[in-house]
């Protein structure tokens, strides 16, 4: 059993208040009308063995997490890195997990882009690819169980 909690009806997001995406997932996050933790790691730290696990969930290596282009760091530089290296490297530097971490349930993702957070908590979506504008009129009732539309 791991040491995160990992909740159906709740969802963690694990973020940088100090990036652009942490941010702007934050706010889509706010507008879903469901339980959510979000942990700024710019304020809250989170434990070693937190972050083991949450590479393993995503199945990569604690060092995949960190954007070492925040730091100016390349390839020469970090071959010789182990999971302890780049976990004080994400604790000292939280801007460089430039991408969030959303974990409900037993799926864990890291968040490319903002509205991603959307799909990932199963929040229906129905219309949007559809405009009057293209003489196709928007579908608005549900196409799939389980919808969660926010009104």
């Amino acid at each position: 059993m791991g040491v995160i909690a990992r909740d159906e009806n709740q969802l963690t997001l694990i973020y940088s208040s100090n990036t652009r995406v942490g941010t702007h997932t934050l706010s889509y996050l706010t507008g879903i009308e469901k339980p959510y933790l979000a942990i700024d790691i710019a304020k809250t730290k989170v434990g070693d063995t937190q972050w083991v696990e949450v590479a393993k969930a995503l199945g990569v290596k604690v060092g995949d997490l960190v954007d070492t282009r925040e730091l100016d760091l390349n390839s020469e530089n970090t071959s010789d890195f182990n999971s302890e290296d780049w976990i004080k490297i994400i604790q000292s530097n939280d801007f460089v997990l430039s991408r969030p971490i959303a974990i409900n349930g037993n799926r864990t993702k890291q968040i490319e882009n903002p509205t991603e957070i959307l799909a990932f908590f199963d929040v229906e979506s129905a219309g949007l690819e559809q405009s009057p504008s293209n003489d196709t009129p928007p579908n608005i009732q549900p196409t799939s169980e389980n919808e969660n539309f926010i009104e």
